[in-house]
């Protein structure tokens, strides 16, 4: 009886895994989605505002810019058409809110997990983590982060850092369509929107 409740414990999947690979992933897949949406041959189906900003004989550069409510969409839209993330939602406000449930021992448990979105100095996104809940209950950032930097694998442009309680994307390091390149360039709290510079190869804008 022990040794399978002990077994039972270690096939059930890890919560805080689950929730936290998911967030921290989600902002990344959303630009990767759309990034790989206006580099394709349609990009009068895209409602964002992009424009030219620098252009050379080997490359081209061009801004793109997605209010709050344009990320959570495209966030959305990407977790609906993946099984692996159904039951999940995203909200962005000020801060960017992940939403489900996960099975711990059996049991269907909701989670909450959040974080704030800062643009680094080299163009990478930064997630400061302000809050994890499970099953309506508020957990320390900080422990649970610790615990998690104990066992948790994470993609090679995903680091954690538990003490700072923090999660950075390495966008350049990132394998994107047509040896391609995206930054972060400023999240604007006031305007509530996020600036991206995307950077293609001109010999592969022919392709």
């Amino acid at each position: 009886m022990g040794t399978n409740q002990q077994r039972s414990a270690k096939n059930s999947p890890n919560p805080w895994k689950i929730a936290f690979v998911t967030l921290s992933l989600v902002l990344v897949i959303a630009v990767v989605w759309l990034f790989s949406k206006i580099t394709m041959e349609q990009p009068a189906q895209t409602a964002t505002d992009t424009q030219i900003t620098a252009q050379s004989e080997d490359q081209l550069s061009a801004g793109l810019s997605l209010s709050n409510t344009e990320l959570a969409i495209i966030a959305n839209e990407y977790m609906q058409s993946e099984e692996s993330l159904a039951g999940y939602s995203v909200e962005i406000t000020d801060v960017v809110t992940l939403k489900g449930e996960t099975v711990l021992l059996g049991l269907s448990i909701p989670f909450a997990l959040s974080g704030e979105p800062h643009a680094t100095t080299d163009g990478n996104l930064q997630m400061k983590v302000t809050a994890i809940s499970l099953g309506g209950l508020s957990l320390p950032e900080k422990e649970a982060l610790s615990l998690l930097a104990q066992f948790l694998t994470l993609p090679a442009f995903v680091s954690l850092d538990a003490d700072s309680e923090t999660v950075l994307m390495n966008l350049a390091s990132m394998d994107l369509p047509k040896e391609s390149a995206i930054r972060l360039l400023s999240i604007d709290k006031g305007t509530k929107e996020y600036s991206f510079e995307v950077t293609i190869p001109t010999e592969n804008l022919i392709e």
